[in-house]
C-alpha cells in the first residue's frame, strides 16, 4: 500500500490508504502482485492489513468467517476480555 500511495499521491501526510487506491492503481495500468494464502476452517492470521492489499475472500466456503480489527495500537493482553 505504501508503494501504491507513493505512486498515486504527492501529499502522503494527508492521505490514508483505501481500497479505492488499489482500484485506481490497477486502472492506471500498474501491475499488482497477488499472494493467495489458503486457510482451512478454524485457521486464522494476524497481519497489518492496512498496509497489504487483500480481499479476505471466503469464496466457496460453507463455513462462516469472523474478523476482528484494531485501529491504532493493538491492545495489551490485560486490556482484552474474551467471551
Amino acid at each position: 500500500m505504501q508503494h501504491i500511495c507513493r505512486t498515486l499521491y504527492n501529499d502522503l501526510d494527508h492521505h490514508y490508504p483505501h481500497t479505492d487506491d488499489v482500484r485506481r492503481y490497477v486502472a492506471a495500468g500498474h501491475h499488482l502482485r497477488c499472494l493467495r494464502i489458503r486457510l482451512g476452517p478454524g485457521d486464522g492470521y494476524i497481519a497489518p492489513t492496512e498496509l497489504l492489499p487483500h480481499d479476505g475472500s471466503t469464496l466457496n466456503s460453507a463455513e462462516p468467517s469472523v474478523a476482528a480489527f484494531w485501529l491504532g495500537r493493538q491492545p495489551a493482553a490485560h486490556e482484552v476480555s474474551l467471551p
